[in-house]
C-alpha cells in the first residue's frame, strides 16, 4: 500500500514537473510585434529561439495610408516588444494602437533613413541589436552572433548583385528613379540622373521636369516604387520609350521577395530585365532606321537613275531628229 502511495506521489511529481517547464518556456517566449515585414524579417534574424514575430501592415501598400484592423489590436496587448519606425508621419496609425498596451517595450528606428542598400540596412540591424540586447541582456552573446553573421550575409548579397551588374555591362547605364531607390541604384552602378519624390505629392511642374529629364537623355529605365504608386512612372516611360520597372520596398509584397535579401535580389533582377529589354527595343529601332535610311537611299538612286535615263532618251531623240 505503502509503496503504490509512494508511486503515486512520484507519478504526480513528475506531472507537475513537466507542466512547470512546459509553463516556464511558455511564459519566457517573447512576443514582437513589428509594423511592418523589414523590421520583422530584420528581428527574425537577430532573435531566432523562444520568440514569436508578428507584423501588421500588409507589404503592399504605403504605410502612410494604412488603415488598422480589430486584428491589430489584438497583436499589440499581448505584445513584449512593438518595433516601429518612430514616424508619425509613416505611421500615424500607430500612436492610436499603442494606448491599448502602454506598458510594452517600445523600439522606434527613428531617422535611420532608407534600408534598401548596404549601410542602411546595417544601421538599423545594429541599432535593434543594441536596443533588444538593453532588453535581453541574458541572451545578448547570441543576438550579437546573430547579428554578424545576418550582415556578412547582407555584405556577401549586395556584392554579388553588383557583379551581377557589371558581369551584363550595365554599369553607368542612365536611369530616372523615385527618390527612396536612388541610393540602392546607384549602389549597383547605375547613374541616377533624376529622381522624384511621391507621385501624389508632384505638381504639374514636378511631373513636367520629369518627363523632360527622362526625354532629354538616353535613359533606360524609369524605376518605381510598388509602395509609392506607379501609374506616374509607367506614363513617363511610355513617353520616352525607356523600360518601366518596379522595385519593393517591402519584403514579401511580391511573390518570391519573402525576406530582405530576397527582396533586394528581386528588384535587381526587374532592373536587369528592364535594362536589358530597352537595349533589345533600342538594338531594333537602329536595326529599322538602317533599313529605312537603305530604303530612302535605293529609292533615291532608282530616282537619279531614272532622270538620267529620261535625260539620255532625250539627248538621243534629239540628235537622231537632226539626222
Amino acid at each position: 500500500m505503502i509503496k503504490k502511495f509512494t508511486l503515486l506521489i512520484v507519478i504526480g511529481m513528475i506531472f507537475i514537473s513537466t507542466f512547470t517547464i512546459n509553463g516556464v518556456g511558455d511564459e519566457d517566449s517573447i512576443n514582437i510585434i513589428c509594423t511592418n515585414t523589414v523590421l520583422a524579417d530584420f528581428v527574425s534574424n537577430l532573435m531566432t529561439e523562444n520568440v514569436t514575430i508578428e507584423y501588421i501592415m500588409p507589404p503592399g501598400i504605403c504605410p502612410a495610408f494604412y488603415d488598422t484592423k480589430p486584428s491589430d489590436v489584438n497583436k499589440i496587448v499581448t505584445a513584449d516588444i512593438i518595433i516601429s519606425f518612430g514616424s508619425p508621419t509613416m505611421e500615424p496609425w500607430l500612436g492610436d494602437l499603442l494606448e491599448y498596451n502602454p506598458s510594452g517595450n517600445l523600439i522606434e528606428c527613428k531617422n535611420l533613413g532608407e534600408w534598401n542598400y548596404p549601410s542602411g540596412a546595417k544601421k538599423y540591424i545594429e541599432y535593434l541589436e543594441t536596443e533588444l540586447i538593453s532588453l535581453y541582456p541574458e541572451i545578448n552573446n547570441s543576438i550579437q552572433l546573430n547579428a554578424d553573421e545576418y550582415i556578412n550575409k547582407i555584405d556577401a548579397k549586395f556584392l554579388e548583385l553588383q557583379n551581377r551588374i557589371e558581369n551584363n555591362s550595365y554599369n553607368d547605364k542612365k536611369v530616372i528613379c523615385m527618390g527612396w531607390l536612388k541610393d540602392f541604384i546607384e549602389f549597383l552602378g547605375f547613374e541616377v540622373t533624376y529622381s522624384y519624390g511621391p507621385p501624389q505629392g508632384l505638381s504639374l511642374q514636378d511631373e513636367l521636369d520629369v518627363i523632360n529629364a527622362a526625354s532629354s537623355n538616353d535613359i533606360s529605365a524609369v524605376i518605381d516604387n510598388l509602395q509609392s504608386g506607379t501609374d506616374f512612372g509607367a506614363r513617363v516611360a511610355s513617353e520616352s520609350g525607356a523600360s518601366h520597372v518596379i522595385f519593393t520596398n517591402f519584403p514579401d509584397a511580391i511573390p518570391g521577395t519573402k525576406t530582405y535579401l530576397d527582396m533586394i535580389s528581386y528588384n535587381t533582377d526587374q532592373l536587369i530585365k528592364g535594362i536589358a529589354t530597352y537595349e533589345y527595343k533600342k538594338g531594333e529601332m537602329a536595326e529599322l532606321e538602317s533599313k529605312v535610311s537603305n530604303l530612302e537611299l535605293q529609292s533615291n538612286l532608282f530616282l537619279i537613275l531614272a532622270v538620267i535615263f529620261i535625260v539620255l532618251t532625250l539627248v538621243f531623240l534629239i540628235l537622231y531628229n537632226k539626222k
